[in-house]
């Protein structure tokens, strides 16, 4: 008893590896959607694909019947292709039509599925009833094959472009009256053809598209109809609309001393986004200004204005550069009044203070020359000239007799300000100097830096009294 136990179960085994072995990489099948139909009407199955392997696989189903029949799917696919995924299944729509059917009957046609990866092939069949023939025209089907293309299928909506509709009669129907319908989120219209017998013919139709159309895609159907009924499956063209990107110099508006100009940068798609480089210098770039605002970039030894574009709902945008050479001719024409006023209201004397022959003694000074000069730099006879100078209460005061300087002419000793020396100068010519001096002698020996105050020389030119002072000197330090 336990042999016979043991044996079936070995032959359960058997038979479980034997099916494993022998089963199918996918399973397929047909249900019928509308399988009775009038001789001019459209049949539709769907077809049932399941993938019984463990990774997701590519399917083609193969059309069968041609040219008695047409198979096609919505929207239309040539080859019409499918990925199942891993152990799963996708139901496709198929539409089968009749095209040279003359007779009711029922009708079998074996519809193909290949596994593209394996080449592997399992057919199913759809049975298809014709239940009367009342719509054939003369004892045919209406059949008229029907291409479209758009031409070029890259549109720029600034520019027109064209549809063809190729039309090809396969039957001796004369079709007097034809409808060409054009349907597409883009494009919409009919227009009348004839079509004679077994006549092959092309349509050209010029269409224009608003220019600001944005980029998009877009799917064209061609349907051709005798009255009320649609005797060709509609066809399909794909087409798409280009951006374009417009850079349009402005106006140059030329003022006195500025100058405006700029590019406006359009474009029919709202998001478009770019870079806009104007070349300039860094010294022109001190007189411009720019609106909105840009950047200023250096590149190969170039410096270039530059933008970042952004355009909006507007579609557009203008880049303004104003260059304005006004503050810089205000500025110079300052500069020129400045020096002007300088040289009408400065004073005609220049007084210069130095010190010269610095004595020592004790490591400190003990002595020094005191030289001041005065000049006329005026191109007048200045008269009438005093000159006054001190020295701190800490030194005494010497004249010294040295040839080409004038001693002073009174010595006075001042409560505050120490030791006031004067001059007196009858007249200086024009570009004339006088060089007047005395010696310092201090009372004990200086350690470290002496100062000394500022000169100054005095005058009367008509009712004006100008006064004139020198630089400061330091004596050591």
């Amino acid at each position: 008893m336990r042999k016979i136990t043991q044996s079936l179960i070995l032959a359960s085994i058997f038979l479980l590896a034997i099916n494993l072995a022998y089963a199918s990489s996918f399973d397929i099948n047909a249900t019928p959607v509308k399988d009775k139909i009038v001789v001019d009407d459209v049949a539709l199955f769907d077809i049932n694909i399941h993938n019984n392997l463990a990774t997701s696989e590519e399917f083609t189903i193969k059309k069968t019947g041609y040219p008695f029949w047409d198979m096609y799917t919505k929207p239309l696919q040539n080859p019409i292709t499918v990925i199942v995924p891993a152990d799963g299944n996708v139901i496709v729509p198929l539409y089968v039509a009749p095209l040279h059917i003359t007779s009711v009957d029922t009708y079998t046609l074996d519809v193909g599925v290949v596994l593209e990866r394996l080449k592997e092939e399992q057919k199913v069949p759809v049975i298809v009833g014709i239940i009367s023939t009342e719509p054939l025209i003369g004892g045919y089907i209406p059949t008229v094959l029907a291409t479209a293309s758009v031409v070029p299928e890259s549109i720029d909506p600034r520019n027109e472009f064209t549809i063809r509709v190729k039309l090809n009669n396969q039957n001796v129907i004369n079709y007097t009256n034809l409808t060409v319908k054009l349907e597409s989120g883009l494009v919409n219209g009919e227009l009348y053809t004839s079509l004679d017998p077994k006549e092959e013919k092309t349509i050209e139709i010029r269409k224009e598209l608003d220019s600001m159309t944005p980029p998009q895609l877009d799917r064209l159907t061609v349907t051709v109809m005798k009255g009320d009924r649609v005797i060709v499956s509609p066809t399909e063209a794909e087409f798409s609309v280009a951006e374009y990107v417009v850079k349009e110099d402005l106006k140059k508006e030329v003022l006195l001393l500025k100058t405006r100009s700029g590019i406006k940068i359009s474009s029919n798609n709202p998001d478009y986004k770019g870079v806009v480089k104007i070349e300039t210098s860094p010294i022109k770039n001190l007189f411009l200004t720019t609106s909105p605002r840009a950047r200023t970039v250096k590149e190969n030894d170039g410096y270039y204005l530059v933008w970042d574009v952004s355009l909006g709902s507007d579609r557009s945008i203008s880049l303004r550069v104003t260059e304005n050479y006004r503050p810089l001719v205000v500025i110079i024409a300052l500069i020129i009044v400045a020096v002007v006023l300088y040289f009408l209201f400065r004073s005609p004397l220049v007084v210069r203070k130095s010190i010269a022959n610095v004595g020592m003694s004790d490591g400190g000074i003990s002595e020094a020359k005191v030289v001041v000069r005065v000049k006329n730099r005026s191109a007048k006879l200045i008269e009438a000239i005093e000159v006054m100078d001190n020295v701190p209460h800490i030194a005494n005061v010497e004249k010294e007799l040295s040839i080409g300087s004038m001693q002073p002419h009174a010595i006075l000793q001042h409560p505050k300000k120490g030791i006031m020396i004067k001059w007196n100068i009858e007249s200086i010519e024009p570009g004339d100097e006088r060089v007047l001096s005395y010696k310092m002698r201090s009372r004990l020996s200086i350690l470290g830096e002496f100062n000394l105050p500022a000169a100054n020389a005095r005058t009367k030119i008509g009712n004006k009294v100008i006064i004139t002072n020198s630089n400061r000197v330091s004596v050591g330090g």
